[in-house]
């Protein structure tokens, strides 16, 4: 049950890899494979391999560095929005969404070394729904 700490702007929280790659599989999959910023097929391509199961304990979104403005922030809060009001979306990936878009609202004030009160946790082993596939090319 390895974990990752998302990290934007000096703050942050801790994810079961588990949650945080069903998280970014989403939004990738909500960006598409149609957009037209440059910066944004990068990014889903990056979530994508980070979502792989090839990362365990260091996945690492690079919110900082994608993110470099507040329109991108904004798009991705779009993204996150289209993705939170799934109903089939299981609890834990939901809940960790949650604290992405938190995250970049500015709404997390904890850093790596906080106490872990606001971590997500759930029934262990975690799988992600037959509703949501993993990352193109990728199995179980």
């Amino acid at each position: 049950m390895s974990t990752s700490f998302v990290e934007y702007r000096g703050h942050g929280f801790w994810s079961l890899d588990d949650y945080l790659e069903h998280a970014l599989a989403l939004l990738a999959d909500r960006i598409g494979e149609s957009c037209s910023q440059e910066w944004l097929a990068d990014l889903r391509d990056h979530w994508r391999a980070q979502s792989s199961g090839d990362f365990r304990g260091w996945i690492h979104p690079k919110l900082d560095e994608f993110l470099t403005s507040d329109d991108r922030r904004d798009a991705v809060i779009t993204l996150l929005d289209g993705i939170t009001p799934q109903p089939d979306l299981p609890r834990e990936a939901r809940e960790t969404a949650k604290l992405f878009e938190a995250l970049l609202r500015g709404q997390i004030t904890t850093d790596a070394s906080s106490p872990l009160d606001y971590m997500v946790s759930g029934a262990q082993p975690y799988k992600w729904s037959e509703n949501h596939s993993k990352p193109k090319g990728l199995t179980d």
